[in-house]
């Protein structure tokens, strides 16, 4: 049974994106020595991460029909599940850690 390429693509940025929320909340309350308490440099990062990723995926799967199926498959996907992260690890944080 094989998987659709759009199934493989938006796991990917899904996977991407928790693991960015983590990391661009600890930038954004101060954790990560040296940087400070930076949402800027954040947010950069999560973008950075993205284009990364599309790379990725278009170096894995070769290029699909364009940017309207990177919009839908892997950038959507990945901005609403790093915003969602990035909230509830920030709001939360005073009882995690």
């Amino acid at each position: 049974m094989e998987i659709d390429t759009s199934v493989k693509i938006t796991s990917i940025h899904l996977v991407a994106a928790i693991i960015t929320g983590y990391i661009t909340s600890l930038m954004s309350l101060g954790m990560i020595p040296g940087i400070g308490q930076n949402q800027l440099v954040a947010g950069v990062i999560g973008i950075i991460i993205l284009y990364a990723m599309g790379q990725l995926c278009d170096r894995l799967f070769g290029k699909q029909e364009g940017f309207t199926k990177w919009l839908w498959d892997g950038i959507v996907p990945f901005i609403f599940a790093w915003f969602v992260v990035w909230t509830l690890i920030i709001n939360y944080a005073p009882v995690i850690f």
